[in-house]
This record gives C-alpha cells, structure tokens and sequence, in this order.
C-alpha cells in the first residue's frame, strides 16, 4: 500500500460530511436556487465568426533569487490577436523584499499591470474587443496598502492611475474590455439572488423589522454569528424560519459557479448584474469615494505613510490623481456563461459606457448593453469545449509563460550586459559564468 494512504482512508471516513458538502450538494443546491436562478437564466447566447480585432491578455513573472537576499523580478505581458499580431510587454525589478507576503502581492500587481499597459497598447493599434484573464471588478477593489520594499511603497498609485487610463482609453473608443474568469470563487450572483428573496419574505413585516433584517443580511459577510444571532431575537417578531433559513444558505461558501453548475439550467448566461465602485478598503480604513476630498487625502496619509515622507510635497498631487482614478472607474456588468451543457461556468465581466437601467431595487440590469453583447459574442466564437474554453487566452497564456529554461537563459542575459557574475541564493544555487 502506497505510503499514507491507510492515513488518507481513516480521514476521509472521519470526514466523510465535510468532503460530501464540498464535493456533492447538488441537490440541496439545486432544490434552494433552481427557481430563482430560473428567474434570471436566459437560453439566448448567439456564437459569432471572431475576427482580428478581438485580443487575448495575459501575463506571467518569475524571479530570480540572488546571493545577498536580493531578487530580480522579471515580469511580461502579452496581448495577442486572433490574427497572431502580438503586443509585448516586459519589466525587470531589482530589490530586496523585506517579507514574502509583500513580494508576493507586488508580483501579482505587476502582472496585473503589464497586462493593463498591453491592452491599452492593443486599444491604440485598433482592438475592438480585449479580452484580459480575470475579474475587472476585483482589479478595481484591491485593498490599497503600503508594500514594504524600498522604492516600491507607491506601487498602487501608479497601477490604479494605469489602469483607470486603460479603462478611459477603450471606453472612448468604443472597445469592449472583458473580463473572463474560469475559475471564480465570487458569490454577487448568489448574494442578489438571496437579497430578491429576502425582500419578497420581508414585505408583509413592520417597517422597522423589515429594515432591521435587511440591516443585518447586510452584515451576514463580516459577521456572520453577530448578523445570525440579531436574527434570532427578531423570530418572535414576525420573522419567518424562511428567513432564518436564508442567512443560513448566506454563510454557506458555495460560489456562484456552484449553484449555476447544481442548477443544471443548460446553455445560456444569467442576467447581467452593474456593480460600481462606491468605496475601497484602505488597511484598516474605508475610503468612501463620495467623502470630500481633503478626508480621503487625509486617509491616505495614514495609510501610506512611507510614500509621503519619500514623496514629501508632491504626496498630495499624487494621491489626489489616485483618488479621481478611483472615481473615473466605470461600472462593471456581471454575468455568468455556461457555453455547452454540463460545462462549468465562465464568469465574465464588462466594462460599461455608463449606468445602465436596473429591474426595481435590485443589481440586475433590464436587458444586456451593447458592449456586453459585442463581448460575449467574442467569447462564444472563441470556445472550442471544456478543456479550450477561449483558445486565444490559452494561446496567450501559453507565449506568455516562463519555464526553467527561459529564466536561466533570463539569467545569462543579465550577466552578459552587467559583465559581472550573479549568483542564485544559497537555495536555489546554480552556477553561470557571463
């Protein structure tokens, strides 16, 4: 027997509820959420000839750990047409990183913003649809924090400032920036989903125990036990067991891509959701983006307080440019795409002209707008089964990767134009002469 699987089957049995809920649930799932899936689920996904216009984004980095402590970042980014046209982008940063959890966070950001930097290059040679790897909106609400290595403490200003003018750029030119994320762990759709609900449980309640309840399904994210027990306290006013029940099926981790797949709907994409930027997590701040100026340089100060020492009188112009870069991001359509039967779902998001009308109180848009459409029409032409599900990502993805052999020839190339040696770090050491 292969060495711990007598270890594996003892936990697995011992386990066996936590691995059946993760694992299985489609019919608990399906049971809750069908119907009110079914009311946002439309069949209609028309598949197009994609021409080359229509470009892939995306980005890998690797790093090259030196003797001394320092590393040598090597970032690229590549925007790819269907015609084979390529954008090239590449970014080499010397440093010493002080931790690793900052080091990691500046190279997914510098991937992010070489990606940015080759869109916008692909909007200028005439795009019409680009199509990056990931959520829009989750590049937009990235908690904005100091990194702690020298030289690099403003990093944000300059990626948020880059791709608020990406953004700006395709906008104006009428091209459709897309998001496309297969592997989405997002639950807004299933958060709007239980909101309808709730609203429709709620409305024959007393108006102040109605927003009371509504105040605390608010609150089921952050604080979940908090928001479960104020709930309990209001069962004998009225509040169902049905409502109870929700904020239950609120606590679960069940992601949108979960209950679409359980629903079992077949082909087709759930209405649009608008999402807009109103305010972003700043360490342990909130920059609510309607405050006035002066409060939210203010907290910027505080949350960047090397950058302001570093930048001294030109801090201030330089966070007031973040801070309209903030407000000029536009609103972002949300949907989910399923493109065959039993096939997962592809989350996709779409930057918007502008705020589109919505269905009563809710986040659902009244009918898909014309950039989401010229999108999703991009990435049902470009689908070719489970295992391709947008071959020009892929084949982006694929130009754009490092290897082993790609940073050691990386490696050599640097020592050549230093004409000097540059030794790897005890743990990882290989030996180049220039």
């Amino acid at each position: 027997m292969p060495r711990f699987a007598d270890l594996l089957v003892e936990e697995v049995r011992r386990k066996r509820e936590e691995l059946a809920r993760v694992i299985g649930g489609e019919g608990d799932l399906r049971n809750y959420y069908g119907e009110l899936l079914r009311r946002v689920w439309l069949s209609d996904l028309s598949q197009d000839k994609v021409d080359g216009r229509v470009y892939g984004v995306d980005s890998s980095c690797d790093d090259i750990d030196v003797v001394g402590g320092g590393s040598i970042l090597i970032s690229r980014a590549i925007a790819l047409s269907v015609g084979g046209n390529e954008v090239r982008k590449l970014r080499l940063d010397a440093f010493f990183p002080r931790d690793i959890r900052d080091q990691e966070e500046l190279k997914r950001l510098m991937r992010e913003h070489l990606e940015h930097l080759a869109g916008l290059e692909a909007v200028e040679r005439g795009a019409e649809t680009v199509l990056i790897d990931g959520s829009l909106y989750a590049r937009m609400t990235h908690v904005l924090r100091e990194i702690n290595i020298d030289g690099y403490e403003d990093f944000m200003f300059e990626y948020i400032e880059t791709y608020a003018g990406f953004l700006r750029e395709a906008l104006k030119r009428n091209v459709a920036v897309v998001g496309v994320s297969k592997d989405s762990r997002s639950t807004v759709l299933k958060e709007e989903l239980l909101m309808l609900k709730l609203r429709e449980l709620v409305a024959s309640l007393e108006p102040s125990v109605r927003e009371t309840v509504l105040g605390l399904f608010g609150e089921i994210k952050r604080r979940p036990r908090e928001a479960l027990e104020g709930l309990r306290h209001l069962l004998k006013s009225g509040v169902s067991m049905e409502v109870y029940e929700l904020f239950r099926n609120a606590t679960s981790g069940a992601p949108d891509s979960k209950i679409i797949f359980s629903a079992g709907l077949g082909r087709g994409l759930s209405l649009p959701l608008q999402l807009s930027i109103e305010k972003v997590s700043a360490r342990v701040f909130e920059l609510v983006l309607s405050d006035s100026h002066e409060k939210l340089l203010g907290l910027l100060e505080r949350v960047f307080p090397a950058t302001r020492d570093k930048l001294g009188d030109s801090f201030q112009e330089k966070a007031s440019r973040m801070i309209e870069a903030l407000k000029s991001y536009p609103p972002i359509a949300v949907t989910y795409v399923v493109l065959e039967q039993g096939d997962d779902p592809i989350r996709v998001d779409v930057a918007l002209k502008g705020k589109y009308p919505t269905r009563g109180e809710s986040h659902f848009l009244e009918a898909i707008p014309e950039e989401m459409l010229k999108g999703l029409k991009s990435i049902a032409g470009l689908y070719a089964g489970p295992r391709s599900y947008n071959v020009l990502l892929l084949e982006a993805d694929k130009r754009v990767r490092t290897t082993h052999d790609t940073m050691e020839m990386y490696h050599r190339l640097i020592m050549q134009e230093l004409k000097t040696l540059v030794m790897h770090s005890r743990s990882d050491r290989r030996f180049f002469y220039p």
